[in-house]
């Protein structure tokens, strides 16, 4: 991985209290040799959604996501890609996007919020690698567009929702040395409380060949473009730096390298709030419910791809005081 210039965040001490650990639920348990979930997207009226590795995407409703002891016949398929499935994101009208690997395009498909043929979207277009890994999509209404990090080659690329053109549609929107690794570099993305936006790079080194997760914080101007990304945490304990969502200013971090997910506090504080004690095997997405009842429960996507028989997707209710 290449090293980030300028101001680099000294680990802080990471502090792990099982005890004062909130509760972790199984919501759905998904055992199976090739169907392990890796992300996980909320529509505005609490149904979570989740992809499928081999390309399928499923449901869960409000009422559903409040349970536990489930099996995946007992959600919905909404549709099966052509390639496959990693980043998933609900965007306007329900649209549902995926990041996904396949023959007939690799980049971002969309499919109808009530199932249907998918279709592409935007190809992410092969610059100076082999290979490209569209992962992590958010969508952004500020700017009618979605943001998606390429992991291969670290960067994150934007993509107007009223493009025309596949082919086309997809531009670099931050290209920086920070994003870009020897291993697995941008990877998770999600929006601060002042509007900036983060990337988690999965693997780094620090600046004396520590192994490290990071994070980046990006300044967004008016106009949607980047302005300074910096380096806001890179640290030991959050390695393996996968999917992460924001609550206030606090940063949670699905490390899956750890199989754990990690709180960030705004003085770079890091705290374990679960762990593999609690059932998490390499956990690769975090994300807080949308509806009133959800809100403060934080679901987590176990994506155990060496153990397909642990994946699952969990359920949490942080406790903001530890």
């Amino acid at each position: 991985m290449k090293l980030a210039g300028g101001n680099f965040v000294l680990p802080a001490i990471t502090t792990t209290a099982a005890a004062q650990r909130p509760t972790v639920e199984t919501i759905v348990e998904i055992p199976s040799e090739q169907k392990v979930p890796e992300n996980l997207a909320f529509a505005d009226d609490g149904t979570l959604y989740f992809g499928i590795t081999v390309g399928e995407i499923w449901q869960l409703t409000a009422d559903q996501t409040q349970q536990t002891g489930l099996a995946l016949n007992d959600a919905t398929r909404v549709t099966t890609l052509p390639g496959s499935a990693s980043g998933v994101e609900v965007g306007p009208n329900g649209t549902i996007f995926v990041g996904s690997q396949a023959d007939a395009g690799t980049g971002v498909w969309q499919v109808p919020q009530n199932g249907g043929d998918p279709s592409l979207f935007a190809v992410i277009p092969r610059m100076n690698q082999k290979q490209v890994f569209p992962n992590d999509i958010l969508y952004d209404s500020d700017q009618n567009r979605l943001l998606v990090t390429e992991s291969f080659g670290g960067r994150v690329y934007e993509v107007p929702l009223d493009a025309a053109n596949p082919e086309t549609a997809a531009y670099v929107w931050l290209d920086a040395d920070s994003l870009a690794t020897e291993s697995f570099g941008a990877n998770g993305l999600t929006f601060g409380p002042d509007g900036a936006v983060f990337v988690a790079v999965t693997r780094a080194a620090s600046d004396v060949g520590e192994n490290v997760g990071r994070l980046v914080r990006v300044p967004v101007a008016d106009d949607g473009s980047t302005t300074d990304p910096e380096v806001y945490l890179e640290s030991p304990a959050i390695i393996g730096a996968d999917g992460i969502t924001t609550r206030g200013q606090t940063v949670y971090v699905a490390a899956n390298s750890l199989n754990e997910v990690v709180r960030v506090t705004p003085s770079k504080q890091t705290r374990t709030i679960a762990s593999s004690d609690d059932g998490l095997v390499f956990p690769s997405d975090v994300v807080f419910g949308t509806a009133n009842r959800q809100q403060d429960d934080l679901f987590i996507c176990n994506f155990a791809n060496e153990t397909p028989s642990q994946a699952a997707i969990l359920r949490t209710r942080p406790n903001q005081r530890n």
